[in-house]
């Protein structure tokens, strides 16, 4: 079968569009024709440090297609042609974590494109747990665009940060995958969305999710600021960060008294100074993202099979042009996610 896969760390050249084996499905696994594929920036990480045993892996993480073979181990009610996409987390079941119902903390699990052989390909294996049927109107790539970014969007506004239909959200990065999600999550709970990104037309684009303001960042003097303003002054109750340290002390500067962060990424980078007389005066609660749980995935999908979160596309790539997607995600002129069709 023809995929792309990475064995040698580097840019973008070091990715081979080429053969490699078909897989072959094990018990409790079915097996996809993969239709689409979506990029995250963990698929940058894993090209630029390469594979740790340095054998060739092919990489992507968001997989959705029709399921062409089911093992006949598997306990599931698919069917060969049903149309699913895939949780890329694949859990133990048998640790203590596991066997405790917090899944999230699973010590043993691992995941499709990263641990095992991914999405861009023209075939893939999963458990059968792991997919999710989709609604036939759903295209493809919007539903390869779902897994990652709206799980753990999910996860942080609703899991973590316990978002209200009266909150005013800070959502960070309009443009991203995760946060073109966030926002569609908070207004469907019913929550004011502030959000920021670097461009006026991302900012229009985040309009139209949803999002009731937007701040430009790169032309405001502080967007904390300007959060302040459009509060009157008390602050957000919940700030959504996917950035890290570039915006870390602004984001506690947003912050209501008793207010919540959920941070989720560290695109920026992961240190930064900290002024702990922030927390001192006030009490505000700082979380990590961390695991997400297969009980969180299936609310997450059926808020999807209602209609009611979708998948953001940005541009379609085939599946011999996935460096040159990797190239367009490095620029980051682009909103929503990309996506490789098979």
């Amino acid at each position: 079968m023809k995929a792309v896969y990475v064995q040698d760390p580097g840019g973008p050249e070091k990715l081979v569009y080429g053969d490699r084996p078909e897989p072959e499905v094990a018990p409790g696994e079915v097996m996809l024709r993969v239709r689409g594929s979506a990029l995250n920036r963990l698929d940058m990480g894993i090209r630029q440090r390469g594979v740790q045993d340095n054998s060739p892996r092919i990489m992507g993480c968001d997989v959705a297609g029709e399921v062409v073979n089911i093992s006949p181990e598997a306990q599931t009610s698919l069917k060969v042609g049903d149309r699913v996409l895939v949780d890329n987390r694949v859990k133990c079941l048998t640790c203590e974590n596991c066997l405790l119902g917090v899944d999230q903390y699973c010590t043993n699990q691992q995941r499709i494109g990263v641990d095992f052989d991914g999405g861009h390909a023209e075939y893939v294996t999963a458990p059968a747990g792991n997919a999710y049927v989709i609604p036939d109107s759903m295209p493809f790539t919007e539903a390869a665009a779902l897994p990652i970014v709206g799980h753990t969007a999910w996860h942080c506004m609703v899991t973590q940060g316990q978002v209200k239909p009266w909150d005013d959200v800070l959502v960070q990065a309009a443009g991203s995958g995760v946060g073109s999600m966030a926002i569609q999550i908070a207004k469907m709970m019913g929550a004011r969305v502030i959000t920021t990104a670097g461009s006026d037309w991302k900012l229009e684009k985040a309009r139209e999710l949803g999002a009731d303001e937007g701040i430009n960042y790169r032309e405001a003097d502080s967007f904390s600021r300007r959060v302040q303003e459009l509060t009157d002054g008390k602050g957000v109750d919940l700030v959504f960060d996917c950035v890290g340290a570039d915006v870390w002390e602004e984001n506690l500067q947003c912050l209501k008294p008793g207010g919540r962060l959920v941070i989720t990424g560290v695109t920026s980078g992961a240190r930064t100074n900290m002024d702990l007389s922030i927390l001192q005066g006030r009490p505000l609660h700082l979380m990590g993202s961390g695991g997400r749980s297969r009980r969180t995935f299936a609310d997450m999908m059926k808020v999807v099979t209602n209609g009611a979160l979708h998948g953001i596309v940005s541009q379609v790539f085939p599946l011999e042009d996935v460096a040159e997607a990797h190239r367009t995600m490095e620029a980051s002129n682009f909103f929503g996610k990309l996506v490789i069709e098979s």
